[in-house]
């Protein structure tokens, strides 16, 4: 178990041996109970803007049903910067910033279409093991980089 954790009551898992063809063609299909039933960042201070070197505080609260096992928790800030070239290109839907995580959390790196990262800061919160059934809350500090952040960006015409 990780860090400060509040445990509630727990029940042991109870494995189908005899399952019917039936069910084992339709298992695929029905809704599965989840072993985590929330989770959710509480910034230490939501509403404040943040300057290079500046700290981000706050803690991920995660809200387990059911016991399960993970090899890790880890939480990232990540700072991109999207270029748009017409006026009506804040609408156009956003890219999946997962596929672009930089290998070096302090490099920037362009991606095409307007798109760059620009900085990676990354904590692991808990280590691999189990968390029982419970309310864990994981405190982070994360720190925006001291220089190479632009605060505007001058693109000229296309």
């Amino acid at each position: 178990m990780c860090a400060n954790a509040t445990s509630t009551a727990q029940s042991s898992p109870t494995a189908s041996t005899g399952r019917s063809l039936f069910s084992r063609l339709t298992a695929p299909l029905k809704s599965r109970t989840r072993n985590l039933a929330d989770f959710h960042i509480e910034p230490l201070e939501p509403h404040r803007r943040y300057a290079p070197g500046d700290l981000v505080r706050g803690a991920v609260v995660l809200t387990v049903v059911k016991p399960v096992r993970i090899t890790h928790l880890t939480v990232c800030l990540h700072g991109f910067i999207h270029v748009y070239k017409n006026a009506n290109g804040a609408n156009e839907p956003l890219p999946d910033t997962v596929t672009y995580a930089s290998g070096n959390p302090m490099k920037s790196q362009y991606f095409g279409n307007g798109y760059c990262s620009l900085f990676q800061d990354e904590v692991i919160l808990c280590g691999e093991g189990r968390l029982d059934a419970g309310v864990y809350r994981f405190n982070f500090e994360l720190e925006f980089p001291t220089k190479g952040i632009p605060t505007s960006v001058d693109v000229g015409n296309f």
